[in-house]
């Protein structure tokens, strides 16, 4: 039974279907309603549960609701929706409801107890939604202030609290990510759907984005995806990291939040002793923060801006445990099966090195936002730029071994054969990921038009001098401990002739000074239509779509490589009181930052060689296009669809002719055209438990530098170029194809306690 409701004041009915019977009482439904103005947003909830509105025009006029979508209790789909605007609901008995605007004084009290923890309560809330009402494999987590108080947090930091995601660090900070155990080479990683630029690791050309320079301040939400849709990128096979941007209107009015953190380091380290500026002091300080509001006569525009600032300095020390095997009659073997061994692991050598890092990170991020009231449309403009730099420095002492005596399970005895002296300085890695990005998205009853376009970038640059110095001692033994059966890490615990270095003529090994840049450009543009494909629409539904990126990466590096074995003068020598964890002594330091490394002769054919075979340039241009149907019932959802990925590359890189360069180019071109299908089923069970299965194929495209690298011989710093001696090769491969891979995933998630917990158990085949 329907009756219609004329109201007889100056007022809107929203929902004039209001139903009677039982069935309409509330329940849990699958809601999807955007962020956008009250009386649409109502118009939406009472459509998608049935349940009709009664409001005063002017109690919702102007005001704007919170997006809400998943399936979740009716009740609390309207109360997420309402939250941080002036209203209450009067009366809600499961067949209409009648929302009233609170007077001042109530809603006075209840702001006062409405806070961050609140607010981004909903965000926490919003994702776990996001996940039920997937129509794919998907893990997501909200932004939260307060789990990120102190320090430049990063999406990498965020992302390895979600299952099925393994962290690979740099120092003691995230830096990429692992999905499913598979190389974050193959992950494809997008901001708002648009792609993010990388230069790989140390503008190596990988395709690995380093999210260790994302902040996670400037996003709401970040997604991984772990099945696929044709939807999805092809370019993924352990899966897809999408960064939802923060909005204006996640927020209620204007919202602020400001933190500043301080923190002392107590390991000093060599930092300030070896002869390198700066990297001494050990307090960090670091200051972040938000500001977002909406303005216009009924809030029509917003925006959003955040900024961080961080100096810190890491330092650490480490030694290195190298390990050979003697005979009973004291002879070197190669392995302990062979007879005779004597049942102890001894030293070869003896290494450690102290690092002192001081890290910076600075940058900011904005967003401007428009959509107007009564309008199908909305659109956003949002830029960023960050920047991490890391000034390193680095001293290395090995003492190479050649004869053992007096061994026991204990320690022993050796002979010195030689000893290196190693410093870097200088070594200024720095990272800058830029990116402006523009939306534009129309929206009509069943229908869903979406254009987005982009450009981000990110540029490498590191520089550094390295110097080494050998001695070959005589007559000069040490003694040990550690090692034994068990293989614990030996270390030094004294010299026959304590300080016998200080009176060694040391010679140089290896000098040379390193400098590298590397760019990359990634211009986008994408364009989605989509019909009757929401949560709430049934029957048969088409999405469609067509892609089309270029990316372009260069890298040039320059080496100064320098002919050796001059002595040493011991004025760039520095002699601290500092010891090498490992060494029971300190060693002199070599002060690099005074050396003047002009005064040595170049080596004109391995400078010319190691600084012209790392250089390459790449251009790819891709185009995707998708179609997905899609037929959804009450409870299930049956998605099939294809995408197509097509991608032609050319690839710039120098000449090698018999281990020389000839100071030409080749020039290479590729391509291919992979045809991808997918097919998803979804059922949504009684008592809350979805059930997910998926069979999907999607690519693992080539990194620039295995396409486009020139011939590389490695022979150490001491070899000449064209030995073939102890020395590998590397060289890209232009007809390298892309991996294909078959992506399989089941999975079972029940959720419980209003949505606010759930378990998952998931198997994927690949």
């Amino acid at each position: 039974m329907m009756r219609r409701f004329i109201c007889p004041f100056s007022a809107i009915l929203l929902g004039t279907s209001l139903y009677f019977s039982d069935a309409a009482r509330a329940a849990t439904h699958q809601f999807d309603i955007p962020a956008e103005n009250a009386p649409d947003a109502l118009s939406r909830w009472q459509k998608q549960c049935g349940i009709g509105v009664l409001a005063k025009g002017a109690d919702v006029e102007g005001l704007r609701f919170h997006a809400v979508r998943g399936s979740m209790d009716d009740q609390a789909a309207l109360r997420m929706m309402m939250q941080g605007n002036p209203l209450s609901i009067e009366r809600f008995d499961g067949k209409f409801v009648v929302i009233v605007r609170k007077s001042p004084k109530r809603e006075t009290v209840v702001q006062k107890v409405k806070g961050t923890e609140d607010v981004f309560a909903i965000g926490y809330h919003n994702a776990l939604s996001h996940k039920r009402a997937s129509d794919v494999v998907v893990d997501s987590i909200a932004y939260d202030p307060i789990q990120t108080l102190g320090g430049a947090s990063s999406i990498a930091q965020s992302l390895v609290l979600l299952p099925g995601v393994t962290a690979i660090t740099d120092g003691d900070e995230p830096r990429y990510v692992s999905l499913r155990g598979i190389s974050p080479d193959l992950n494809h990683t997008s901001i708002d759907g648009i792609a993010l630029a990388t230069v790989g690791e140390n503008g190596t050309g990988a395709r690995r984005v380093n999210l260790q320079n994302i902040p996670s301040d400037m996003t709401a939400r970040t997604d991984i995806y772990k099945s696929f849709t044709a939807e999805q990128d092809a370019g993924a096979i352990g899966g897809v990291v999408d960064l939802i941007p923060m909005s204006a209107y996640d927020h209620k009015g204007f919202y602020k939040f400001i933190d500043a953190d301080a923190i002392y380091s107590t390991l000093a380290g060599i930092a300030g002793k070896d002869g390198a500026k700066g990297g001494t002091p050990h307090w960090g300080q670091g200051v972040k923060g938000i500001i977002s509001d909406q303005f216009g006569k009924n809030n029509e525009f917003g925006f959003v801006l955040s900024g961080r600032y961080q100096y810190r300095v890491r330092n650490s020390s480490k030694t290195f445990g190298y390990s050979q095997y003697y005979n009973t009659a004291g002879q070197v073997i190669n392995s302990p099966t062979l007879p005779g061994w004597n049942g102890l692991l001894t030293p070869s050598r003896f290494q450690s090195a102290d690092y002192s890092d001081a890290i910076t990170n600075v940058g900011g991020s904005g967003r401007f936002e428009w959509r107007p009231t009564r309008s199908n449309l909305q659109a956003s403009v949002m830029g960023w730029a960050y920047r991490r730099g890391e000034g390193n420095t680095g001293s290395y002492d090995t003492m190479y071994t050649n004869s053992v005596t007096n061994q026991t399970g204990a320690g022993g005895r050796e002979k010195i054969g030689s000893v290196y002296l190693s410093q870097r300085t200088g070594d200024t890695w720095q990272r800058d990921s830029y990116g402006v990005l523009g939306h534009l998205e129309w929206r009509s009853r069943q229908s869903l038009l979406s254009l987005k376009a982009g450009y981000t970038w990110e540029t490498y640059a590191n520089g550094e001098r390295y110097l080494e110095a050998r001695t070959y001692p005589t007559n000069q033994s040490l003694t040990y401990g550690g090692g034994g059966p068990n293989n614990n890490m030996t270390y030094i615990t004294g010299y026959d002739q304590p300080g016998f270095w200080n009176n060694a003529v040391f010679k140089i090994d290896s000098a040379d000074i390193y400098a590298e840049r590397a760019i990359e450009k990634l211009p986008t543009a994408r364009l989605d239509y989509s019909w009757n494909t929401g949560k709430s629409d049934r029957g048969f539904g088409v999405a469609a779509g067509f892609e089309w990126r270029e990316m372009s990466i260069s890298r040039n590096a320059s080496e100064d490589m320098f002919n050796t074995g001059q002595v040493l003068d011991p004025k760039y020598f520095l002699h601290p009181d500092y010891t090498l964890v490992g060494f029971a002594k300190p060693l002199p330091v070599i002060n690099v930052s005074g050396f003047p490394f002009s005064t040595l002769p170049l080596n004109a054919a391995q400078t010319a060689y190691y600084s012209g075979t790392s250089d390459y340039a790449y251009q790819e241009d891709l185009y995707d296009g998708y179609v997905s149907l899609r037929y959804r019932l009450p409870r299930t959802v049956i998605i099939a669809g294809v995408r197509t990925d097509a991608v032609n590359y050319t690839g710039w890189t120098p000449q090698i002719s018999n281990s020389m360069l000839t100071g030409a180019t080749t020039v290479t071109h590729g391509g291919y055209l992979n045809p991808l299908p997918s097919v998803d089923v979804i059922h949504h069970f009684p008592y809350a438990v979805n059930l997910h299965a998926s069979f999907s194929m999607t690519v693992g495209r080539p990194n620039p530098s295995q396409l486009a690298a020139a011939e590389y011989i490695s022979c150490g710093n001491t070899s000449t170029p064209g030995s073939i001696t102890d020395c590998s090769i590397s060289m890209g491969n232009p007809n390298l194809r892309p991996r294909r891979a078959k992506n399989f995933d089941i999975s079972v998630d029940k959720y419980f306690n209003n949505n606010n917990g759930f378990v998952s158990l998931a198997f994927f085949d690949k």
